[in-house]
């Protein structure tokens, strides 16, 4: 399931490289998406403390909340960082493909 995904998103990246002409700015694409990532993963991190505050009591929220959510926000920000380097691996070889076949 993993690899499929992979593939998924290099496909795109290569679909995306290939459409936009012109050299893409790799840093700016890394840059959003880590951002994208930090932002998702922050407010997903504040749903699970809040959910694990509601479903058990104090003690509990602050315990299992805390940890998971953190743990969560900190998992799904490198996700993010993996997704968007295959993203911008994909980016670059639609970008040798449209330099190839467009000259």
């Amino acid at each position: 399931m993993a690899f499929t995904l992979t593939i998924i998103i290099i496909l795109i990246g290569i679909c995306y490289g290939f459409s936009k002409k012109g050299t893409e700015d790799y840093l700016h694409i890394l840059l959003k998406g880590l951002k994208i990532g930090l932002v998702l993963g922050l407010i997903l991190g504040l749903i699970s403390f809040l959910l694990g505050g509601l479903s058990g009591g104090i003690e509990s929220a602050i315990s299992g909340g805390l940890i998971g959510g953190l743990t969560g926000s900190i998992v799904f920000i490198v996700i993010m960082g993996i997704v968007t380097v295959e993203f911008i691996i994909g980016v670059l070889i639609g970008d040798i493909i449209e330099k190839v076949l467009r000259k």
